[in-house]
């Protein structure tokens, strides 16, 4: 019974998945939307004309939706067709001028049918149903609705059109609105007979009857076809009643205002925006107690209810996520026109609702460009005490899939001003100087409508270096990019603000013109997400989705470093497609677990590799400009769990010329200076293989928060003499621009080694002049490793290059009984360590470390199998019996002739 239950409360849940899936559909639906509007309308315009019975009236206004949800214009048209025998047999004279209307409809339709319904709606709920009580409540929402949707400007035509024909309506039928808009009855009465609506509605039986007498009977009789000038003439005077012997003008004015400031005021306040727009429309009510007064019309009480109905329904769609208002958006379309040549877009159409606070992560360059950009152009005050200008330029560089390109729209629907995205595509031409006239074009446009932020996407497609153009022989690209660049510098000058945003992922195709401050004020880094951001990516891609409680998000994220936002969407998205397949094959709905985004996990990797990490981190330190925000700490993740001073035993005297090198010149300069001492520009390492050479600049790298580059002899050998010099500079030019920072060169014998053994004269000569270069550089520090030092070449290691030169011998017992500490943690504990140390003489600090990793690892292997053991001073010789010590005597002669011929410089 219990697994019964189970199961229907599966199909249950499955079948409420389902009622789910289609209401979001629907919501979403915009064809389902078109035929609602629609039947809306017909349904409104049938039940206002007696003709049809009620059911043929629903049934036909169904009929005229259903064709909307295809063609909505088309829908409209035939609702409107619909109602011509309605109209015929009521008023056969009223026919002519509804067929006139009904012309006018399928001119304006279809470049604006939702304005056609709109109208209908206003104009005839306060005449449907016979006039039901509250029915013109519906007009009174709907104005302010429309208000809000079409804009303050289109806001003057509805409230015209509406309340000139409701009450012309009114005069010509002798009958009051359900809107309780006011009027003077005896100025229009008796009224004209020929044009009242005074007929009931026919049987269904009897309607194509009572269709084809009205139309052959009464409409096309010529008699009745004379009349229609006479009636023309009547409407005319009843329309010059209203205007100057009634209150047409003062309700014309009254509702045109309030229906402005609810279209226009969304773009002046933040804070519930459709809410407090609306809340002009309580202006009506005083107005309306005016004109009645002036009138001496009744006020009619129902009136405020309908405004205060108004108000509610607005903020409560409001309150409902439902945003209706479109004003900004309107203008921008507007301003949108002059650059449609282009097919240009703008970027606050759709994207984030909120703006940047949507966008998860990167804090540090949403406070960036809130700081350079928004503060500027938003708090003027502000900026015109401090003299603030936005920047001419901002360019956005990281691997794909980090974002750019939504972080654009996300400010651009924050920052409320025009902010246009160009396509590169549109603005190149295969006709001679059409390009460049192009981006003239854009920039002018651009200034006319400024504050303009022009968005430039991959835009080293237009300002590539002009080198690499000359050679592919591409003519268009360099006079694209003279024109960009005199553009950017302000060949029209104004005092318009217009910036220019460029986001690439290909930093380094770039022509350094563009690049200069100036043009491009700001660089900033796109890294991927760290940590943190990762994890609010996840929460945000999996926000509507079913999670089991075994998701553990903190792990999501371990697993996920170097990943994308758009890899992190991937791997949410193919979690789903999993879980889905699943859940369709066991026909019951099932959560995505944890197992579903692992196995995902395992068979992604990042679309960003280490290759392309190195190429963005190079650039990021020659270009990066950037002041405001907090700046990330570079490869954080990886350095809280990287090489920390304490990690490093002994080689105290390394540590301490480390920190005289980086350190002093940066905070005693004037003591340096005062004793006229200079700081050591290079620190040469060498000992034995595992003795914590590479271990200590890595240290160093860490704790001194220099910049850290390195050189490779392989890498360099591959790239050949010509390049691998050119590699060589490069790495010191940068570590100089970046100071403090520490060039290391492990392995360094192999592209220095001594001259006539085979090496390079070439990369070694460059490397020279280089160190010799960097003196009265300060805060730069080359440190050279080896474990070959009699191999290198006798002029690197002379004073002035390699000032310091240290012998890092092999661990002593101390050092390795501190390394087994070090290395067994919390497996020390009933160790005799000092027995250890004695036992290992010879041992490296690898090769302790490798001891240590064994013992652990068999400890795990004993809890993996069931069983617990403990790690002892036994077990750990045992382990130590197996290894041979990689330090041999011989070795260590051959290191203490080097240190006889060549001495050390401490």
């Amino acid at each position: 019974m219990a697994e019964m239950q189970g199961f229907k409360d599966m199909q249950k849940s499955m079948a409420a998945q389902k009622v789910g899936a289609y209401m979001a559909m629907a919501q979403k639906n915009e064809g389902l939307w078109s035929a609602v509007i629609v039947f809306i309308a017909t349904t409104l315009l049938l039940s206002a004309i007696p003709f049809y019975p009620i059911y043929i009236v629903f049934a036909l206004a169904a009929i005229a939706g259903a064709i909307a949800s295809k063609n909505p214009s088309l829908g409209i048209i035939i609702g409107a067709a619909f109602g011509i025998p309605a109209v015929i047999y009521q008023s056969a004279i009223f026919g002519w001028f509804y067929l006139i209307l009904l012309v006018v409809i399928q001119l304006t339709v279809f470049d604006d049918w939702q304005l056609i319904a709109a109208l209908e709606i206003f104009i005839l709920a306060p005449f449907a149903f016979g006039r039901l009580p509250f029915a013109g409540w519906l007009s009174i929402a709907g104005m302010g609705i429309g208000a809000l949707h079409f804009g303050s400007k289109k806001s003057i035509t509805i409230s015209l059109v509406s309340i000139v024909m409701v009450l012309l309506l009114s005069s010509i039928w002798l009958v009051d609105n359900s809107m309780y808009l006011p009027l003077k009855m005896a100025n229009y009465q008796p009224g004209k007979a020929d044009l009242m609506f005074s007929k009931p509605e026919v049987d269904v039986g009897g309607i194509v009857q009572a269709a084809t007498d009205a139309i052959f009977t009464r409409f096309l009789n010529l008699e009745n076809v004379n009349h229609v000038s006479d009636s023309l003439a009547w409407m005319k005077d009843n329309l010059i009643l209203l205007a100057f012997n009634d209150s047409l003008l003062l309700q014309i004015i009254a509702w045109g205002i309030a229906l402005y400031l609810v279209g226009f005021l969304p773009t002046v306040f933040k804070k519930r925006p459709q809410l407090t727009s609306s809340l002009s429309m309580l202006l009506l009510i005083p107005a309306y107690f005016l004109i009645n007064g002036i009138s001496g019309v009744a006020f009619r009480f129902e009136f405020i209810g309908g405004v205060v109905l108004a108000i509610a329904a607005l903020g409560g769609l409001e309150q409902l996520g439902i945003h209706i208002s479109r004003e900004a958006e309107i203008n921008r379309k507007e301003k949108m026109k002059s650059y449609g040549k282009f097919g240009m877009t703008d970027m606050a159409s759709g994207g984030m609702e909120k703006g940047m606070d949507d966008f998860g992560g990167y804090e540090d360059v949403k406070q960036e460009l809130r700081d350079s950009i928004m503060m500027p152009l938003q708090k003027k005050d502000i900026a015109f005490a401090y003299g603030l200008t936005a920047p001419k330029g901002i360019l956005l560089f990281g691997p794909p899939g980090t974002g750019k390109t939504m972080l654009m729209r996300a400010l651009a629907k924050e920052l409320g001003f025009n902010f246009i995205e160009v396509r590169c595509s549109q603005i190149l031409s295969q006709w001679y100087g059409e390009a460049e006239k192009n981006v003239v074009e854009v920039f002018t446009n651009a200034r006319k409508n400024a504050p303009t932020v022009l968005f430039f996407d991959e835009i080293d497609s237009i300002a590539k270096k002009r080198s690499t153009m000359g050679e592919s022989l591409d003519t268009v690209g360099p006079r694209v990019l003279t024109s960009l660049l005199q553009e950017m510098d302000g060949a029209t000058k104004t005092e318009k603000t217009v910036i220019v945003i460029g986001a690439t992922n290909l930093p380094n195709e770039l022509d350094p013109a563009i690049l200069r401050p100036g043009r491009l004020d700001k660089i900033i880094y796109m890294h991927l997400p760290d940590a943190e951001a990762r994890k609010a990516i996840l929460k945000v891609a999996t926000k509507r989705m079913q999670l089991a409680p075994d998701v553990d998000f903190d792990v999501l994220v371990r697993k996920t470093a170097r990943f994308s936002g758009a890899d992190l969407k991937n791997i949410v998205d193919e979690a789903k497609n999993m879980t889905a397949k699943e859940a369709l094959s066991k026909n019951m709905v099932i959560p995505t677990d944890m197992s579903h985004f692992l196995k995902v996990i395992s068979g992604i990797k990042p679309s960003t590799g280490l290759a392309q990490m190195d190429m963005y981190e190079q650039f990021r330190m020659d270009f990066e400009r950037r002041t405001g925000g907090k700046k990330p700490e570079e490869g954080k993740e990886v350095k809280e769990a990287s090489v920390r001073w304490s990690d490093v035993i002994g080689l105290d005297q390394v540590k301490q010329s480390l920190l005289e090198a980086i350190e002093l010149p940066l905070l005693h300069e004037a003591e340096m200076a005062e004793f006229k001492v200079k700081p050591s520009k290079g620190l040469l390492l060498f000992g034995p293989p595992g003795t914590g050479k590479t271990l200590i600049v890595k240290a160093a790298a860490n704790e001194l928060h220099a910049s850290f580059q390195t050189i490779s002899g392989a890498e360099l050998m591959k790239k050949g003499y010509v390049q691998a010099t050119g590699v060589i500079k490069e790495t010191f030019n940068r570590a100089r621009e970046n100071a403090p920072g520490i060039i290391f060169v492990d392995e360094i014998e192999t592209f220095a080694p001594a001259r006539g053994m085979g090496g390079s004269s070439e990369i070694l000569g460059q490397f020279l002049t280089e160190m010799d270069g960097i003196k009265g550089q300060g805060g730069v520090v080359v440190i050279g490793a080896t474990n070959k030092p009699f191999l290198m070449d006798p002029a690197i290691m002379r004073p002035g290059r390699f000032d310091k030169i240290f012998y890092v011998p092999p661990p002593d017992t101390k050092g390795r009984s501190d390394m087994f500490g070090l290395y067994l943690g919390k497996f020390a504990e009933g160790v005799d360590i000092g027995m250890l140390a004695s036992a290992t003489a010879g041992f490296s600090g690898a090769d302790i470390a490798s001891v240590c990793q064994s013992a652990k690892m068999d400890a795990l292997r004993s809890k993996l199998a069931g069983s617990q053991i403990k790690t002892t001073t036994k077990s750990m010789l045992e382990i130590i019996k197996t290894r041979k010590a990689s330090i041999t005597p011989d070795l260590l002669d051959e290191y203490r002739r080097f240190v006889e011929q060549y001495g050390e410089r401490k």
